[in-house]
């Protein structure tokens, strides 16, 4: 009875020290660990949606100064400079115009800072308001001491901020003399922060420093922590950062809210899984106590001892004095088993070991191995099928007869030196035919009865058609990936077509590998408006502040003309297979491949995306893959409600185009 007591006393105190423990080690881990890590996790998430509104801010940005170097660029901005004809004035810089591009000023200044001319539009009320005198003085100002061709950022003019973009007017070539400075400004307001809350999908304010109610607030926001995050209350985190001016001082703070909502339900979920599973483990402790003491009998000791005087012994059985606990017979019979079994089990090992070979040449795997000089000792039928090499010709050579990527480079069991197998590893062999295959393999090493290495031994099989399976369905997921963004920027910026142009050349290279490549539109006789190209293709004819490919005057073949002639696209991997090849000005050399897809509007081909040196050549899967793109383009040359700011000048003549093609 004393000793069952003392038992009982034991299991009690054990049962109250663990659950004890389990409640500490959960508070703690809760506590410690996953709150903290959560409020981290919440800080993370709300720093990379500030990091998106700040790169959001700096598209706008981008997209201002783009417009600002159009017109900046433009030969006719120039002439007027020179020749102030108002004419320029009147067709260019209509409240239309800058409705449609969010803009609230234009101001236009000569060489000597004299304003020449300044157009300040309240887009809230669509009437024009008389400018203010020196308005862009500290603009001008900063822009002179910049000594650059343009500057961007963020002003505060009034107490209302503005997104501002100063460039040198010049040719429409970017370079050579300088003739004045052109000033673009858009508003900071509610359409710009709801344009960017619909975006990212939280709720965005942007304010002056000077209106900032919390003026404690800018303290927090430094260089070491560009990234404020406050707790707005319990549901809702807010972010801010600054907005710099041109002259890179604090003009701004921007601020995102993020919502909470997600981390909240899953702390309070992990919260009571952690109870949960803390009272399965008190149950399962409770059982375990009740059964451990129903096990701790006398006759365990008896069994030990009779199991220790047996190993020291070498005896065959159990003594039958143990028989007469009746709890203890099953448990006796089972270890006289056992012994049984051990010595079965030596006089099995040698049959073991000549089974060895058997099972390698039956396991449907390719099945050899090496010895510790990495020289193969054994090659099974299914490795003969896979690789065409025989036994009698692989047995006795060296593995690397075969063995490609990256065994040749580093043998993965011998070189490694880290002793430990090899699972799932993908590497290239060579077949006897001279072909390469793609294998995935299983090896580890064989050792002696001391536990030194010997030798290993290898399993594999041929994933090439596999990995040819998976190329291409990586291919077709990156193609809809890409036809999915830009289909999101035409419904984003469809009426910008030099934009949408450059994100659809962008995505065409990257699919097929190409180096160069244009877009073009197709207008009459055959000239082309080029709306996006790479390097190789700047030094076309400018018209009227647009790069244009002409018809050639001879009438022969031209290859950047050649796809006008074909509804499905055209590909030239050998340039001489093209009769009466011809360039046109501008382009003289430097393509060695092209390929070309037209952009059609029903049956009429109003464009063309090219594409040019890829170094493997082009197929017809390249042509399937940026014929999808270009129907894209076309949603955007036919939309009904573009408008134009370009004229080609034809036989002395003045031809809207874009007009005149959408009438």
């Amino acid at each position: 009875m004393t000793w069952q007591y003392n038992i009982n006393a034991r299991l009690i105190l054990l049962l109250t020290l663990f659950v004890v423990s389990a409640v500490t080690i959960a508070a703690v881990a809760y506590t410690c660990f996953i709150v903290p890590s959560y409020v981290e996790l919440e800080q993370e998430n709300a720093i990379h949606h500030a990091q998106r509104l700040a790169a959001s801010i700096d598209h706008e940005l981008d997209s201002l100064d783009r417009l600002t170097k159009d017109y900046a660029y433009w030969d006719d901005t120039a002439d007027y400079l020179q020749t102030n004809d108002a004419t320029y004035l009147s067709s260019n810089y209509l409240n239309q115009m800058l409705e449609d591009n969010h803009l609230n000023s234009v101001a236009i200044y000569d060489v000597d800072n004299n304003l020449r001319y300044v157009k300040n539009y309240d887009l809230g009320s669509c009437l024009e308001r008389p400018p203010h005198a020196g308005m862009y003085t500290d603009v001008l100002e900063t822009f002179k001491k910049s000594s650059k061709n343009g500057l961007k950022g963020v002003f505060r003019n009034n107490d209302k901020l503005q997104m501002v973009a100063v460039r040198s007017i010049k040719g429409s070539d970017g370079l050579g003399q300088v003739f004045g400075t052109m000033i673009f400004t858009r508003p900071v307001d509610n359409v710009l922060t709801n344009n960017l809350s619909r975006q990212l999908r939280f709720d965005v304010n942007i304010q002056s420093v000077d209106m900032v109610k919390n003026p404690s607030l800018l303290a927090k926001i430094t260089v070491e922590q560009p990234v404020y995050i406050q707790l707005t209350d319990r549901n809702q985190l807010s972010a801010y950062f600054y907005l710099l001016d041109l002259s890179k001082k604090v003009a701004a703070v921007a601020q995102i809210s993020v919502p909470r909502q997600l981390y909240l339900h899953t702390k309070n979920i992990i919260f009571y899984s952690v109870l949960c599973v803390l009272s399965v483990v008190l149950l399962l402790a409770l059982f375990m106590v009740a059964n451990i003491r129903s096990l701790l009998l006398h006759p365990v000791k008896n069994l030990s001892s009779a199991l220790h005087q047996i190993r020291q012994s070498d005896g065959n059985e159990l003594p039958a004095a143990l028989l007469q606990f009746g709890a203890m017979n099953g448990l006796v019979r089972e270890c006289n088993a056992l012994i049984s079994d051990l010595a079965g089990c030596k006089a099995k090992q040698n049959y073991t070991r000549e089974n060895a070979d058997l099972l390698k040449r039956v396991v449907p795997s390719a099945i050899f191995t090496v010895d510790s000089n990495k020289v193969i000792t054994s090659w099974n039928q299914r490795a003969e099928l896979l690789t065409g090499y025989s036994s009698s010709e692989m047995v006795g050579k060296s593995c690397f007869l075969f063995a490609q990527k990256p065994c040749q480079e580093n043998c993965g069991l011998f070189d490694s030196g880290d002793g430990e197998p090899i699972i799932g590893r993908e590497c290239t062999i060579r077949h006897k035919n001279g072909s390469t295959l793609t294998i995935s393999k299983n090896a580890d090493y064989l050792r002696d009865e001391e536990g030194e290495i010997v030798g290993g031994i290898e399993c594999f099989e041929d994933i090439s058609k596999r990995k040819l399976f998976e190329d291409a369905l990586h291919w077709e997921v990156a193609l809809s990936s890409r036809l999915a963004m830009l289909a999101q920027s035409i419904l984003q910026c469809g009426g910008n077509e030099a934009q949408v142009a450059d994100e659809l050349l962008s995505y065409a290279r990257n699919i097929t590998g190409s180096s160069h490549g244009f877009v073009a539109e197709r207008v009459f006789n055959d000239q082309q408006v080029v709306w996006g190209s790479t390097s190789l293709f700047d030094n076309l004819e400018v018209r009227s502040g647009f790069k244009t490919i002409f018809a050639l005057a001879n009438g022969q073949g031209s290859l950047l003309h050649a796809v006008y002639d074909s509804s499905t696209g055209i590909y030239f991997n050998s340039l001489d297979k093209l009769q009466g090849i011809s360039l046109t000005a501008g382009v003289t050399n430097g393509i060695t491949h092209f390929m070309a897809v037209p952009v059609t509007y029903g049956d009429q081909i109003i464009g063309q995306v090219a594409l040019a040196n890829n170094e493997n050549g082009y197929s017809k899967k390249d042509l399937q893959a940026v014929s999808q793109l270009a129907e894209l383009f076309a949603l955007v040359l036919t939309n009904t409600g573009r408008r134009q700011k370009f004229t080609y000048i034809n036989n002395n003549a003045a031809h809207d185009v874009l007009a005149k093609k959408f009438a």
